[in-house]
C-alpha cells in the first residue's frame, strides 16, 4: 500500500524563517537523519534525473551504496533540518552499512592494476587473433570464427563499460567517463552515455514500476515481452498482447538476433550530443576497416553476421539476474529496506569461480546491486559476507546454475504468457 504522503511529510523540521519545509517549494531529500536542499543541484546531478525519485524521501542506503566518500561528499552540504525515520534499519541492514564502512576503510573501491592488466591483456590478445584471422587467413570458417571473437571483445569491453561508468577505474569522474566512452561508443557502438542514465536509474529502483503510469526501471522493460504480472497492464494493442502469448518462445532469438541492433537504435535515436554520434562513427570505420581486409562481401556479411549473433548473447546475460524476479510499485520499494529488497529482485549464477570471465562477475550480481561501487574482482570475497548476513537473518539468498536461471526465466514468461488468451487478443482488435 502507497505511503500517506503526509506522513512522509511529518518527518521534516521547520527552515529558517519557521516556514514548514513541506510548504517551502523546496527539493528536500533525507540522509542520515538531516533533510538536504538540492533545489540548485538537481540539473548538474551526476547520476542524472534520478535523484528526483527520492525529494521527499529518505535516501540513505541508496546514497551511500553509490557514493563510497558519502560523508566527504556531505561535509560540502549544511543540512536543513532534521529526519526521524519511522522506518528503523533491520539488523540485515544494520550490518550491511557496517560493511560499505569496512570496505571504505580497506580500500576496497578500486581494483588492483594486477587485475586490470590481466583483463585489459585478455582483450589485447582477443582483438589480436581476430585481426590475424582476417588478414592472413582466406578460409570462411576462420572469418566466422573470427566474428565470434569480436563478438567475445565486444562483450568484454562492455563489462568494462560497465566497470567505467560506476566509476570503478580511476578516481577522476571525468577520465572514467572517458573510458566508458572509449569502451562503449568507439568499442562496442553502444551509447554510453545514454547507457549510464539508464544503468544508474536500473540500480536505483530496480524491478520498480509506478501503476498505471508506466515502469521505472527502464533496463527492465521491453515493448515485446512482459516478465511479470504487473506489466501487463501496459500491454494493450491486439499485437502486443500477441507477443506476450508467445513471449517464452520469441525471449532468446530476438533477444540474440536482434539484440545489438536494437540496442543501437534505442541509444542514439533521441541522442543530441555530438560526441556520441563521432564516437559512433568511429566505431564504424574501425570495423569497417578491419572488416574490408576480407576478399568479398560473403566473407564480410558472414563475419559480421556471427559478431552480432555473439554479442546477442551478451544481451541475454544482462537480463537474466532480474527476469523471474518480482517487480514492485515505487512506493513499496521506498518502503523496503535495501538489503532485502536488493537479495529480492536479483538472482545470482552459480558457477565454478574459473568460469566468472564467461559472466564478467556479474553472475555475481546480489553482490553487485547491493555494492554497485566495489569492482568485479572483490566480488567473490564479499559473496561470502553477503550469504552470511543472509544466514543470520533467514533472509533467502537466490543462486542456481546458468541453464537454470535460463529455464526459470522461460518459465516465468510462460507463466505470464498464459495469462494472456486468444480470446484477450481478439477483444483487443474491437475499437
Amino acid at each position: 500500500m502507497a505511503p500517506n504522503p503526509e506522513e512522509t511529510l511529518t518527518h521534516r523540521t521547520i527552515l529558517k524563517g519557521e516556514q514548514p519545509l513541506k510548504d517551502s517549494g523546496r527539493s528536500l531529500l533525507a540522509i542520515d537523519g538531516k533533510w538536504y536542499d538540492v533545489t540548485t543541484f538537481i540539473p548538474h546531478h551526476p547520476g542524472g534525473d534520478i535523484i528526483t525519485e527520492f525529494i521527499g524521501k529518505d535516501a540513505t542506503d541508496v546514497f551511500f551504496a553509490n557514493h563510497p566518500q558519502a560523508f566527504e561528499l556531505l561535509k560540502h552540504r549544511k543540512p536543513v533540518g532534521d529526519y526521524i525515520s519511522k522506518k528503523p534499519p533491520s539488523k540485515a541492514m544494520e550490518e550491511y552499512r557496517n560493511l560499505l564502512k569496512y570496505f571504505l576503510e580497506n580500500n576496497y573501491y578500486y581494483p588492483s592494476k594486477a587485475w586490470l592488466l590481466q583483463k585489459w591483456s585478455m582483450n589485447v590478445a582477443i582483438l589480436a587473433m581476430v585481426i590475424y584471422g582476417v588478414v592472413y587467413s582466406k578460409s570462411l570458417f576462420v572469418h566466422c570464427l573470427c566474428g565470434l571473437g569480436l563478438a567475445w571483445f565486444w562483450q568484454r569491453c562492455g563489462f568494462f563499460l560497465h566497470d567505467f561508468q560506476h566509476s570503478q577505474i580511476f578516481r577522476s569522474r571525468f577520465w572514467n567517463r572517458v573510458g566508458g566512452f572509449f569502451c562503449g561508443t568507439v568499442s562496442i557502438g553502444i551509447n554510453s552515455d545514454w547507457w549510464r542514465e539508464e544503468h544508474f536509474a536500473h540500480h536505483t529502483l530496480t524491478n520498480t514500476l509506478v501503476e498505471g503510469v508506466g515502469v521505472t526501471d527502464p533496463q527492465m522493460t521491453e515493448e515485446v515481452w512482459a516478465q511479470n504480472d504487473r506489466l501487463l497492464q501496459f500491454f494493450n494493442t491486439r499485437f502486443r498482447k500477441f507477443l506476450v502469448k508467445i513471449q517464452w518462445l520469441t525471449f532468446i532469438p530476438l533477444a540474440v538476433v536482434f539484440g545489438r541492433p536494437a540496442v543501437i537504435v534505442d541509444a542514439f535515436h533521441l541522442e543530441t550530443r555530438w560526441y556520441q554520434w563521432f564516437g559512433l562513427l568511429l566505431h564504424f570505420m574501425w570495423t569497417g576497416f578491419l572488416l574490408s581486409f576480407l576478399p568479398n562481401w560473403t566473407h564480410i556479411g558472414f563475419m559480421y553476421l556471427f559478431a552480432c549473433l555473439g554479442e546477442g548473447v551478451l544481451h541475454v546475460q544482462l537480463i537474466l539476474n532480474h527476469y523471474s524476479k518480482p517487480f514492485h510499485d515505487r512506493d513499496e520499494t521506498m518502503n523496503m529496506n535495501f538489503f532485502e529488497w536488493q537479495c529480492e529482485t536479483c538472482q545470482n549464477i552459480e558457477n565454478p569461480e574459473w568460469c566468472d570471465f564467461f559472466h564478467g562477475g556479474l553472475n555475481l550480481h546480489i553482490e553487485h546491486h547491493l555494492f554497485p561501487k566495489l569492482p568485479r574482482s572483490t566480488y567473490r570475497e564479499v559473496q561470502k559476507m553477503v550469504k552470511d548476513i543472509c544466514k543470520r537473518n533467514n533472509i533467502h539468498y537466490d543462486e542456481v546454475p546458468f541453464l537454470q536461471t535460463v529455464w526459470n526465466t522461460l518459465a516465468n514468461l510462460k507463466r505470464i504468457s498464459d495469462k494472456i488468451t486468444f480470446k484477450d487478443i481478439v477483444k483487443a482488435m474491437k475499437p
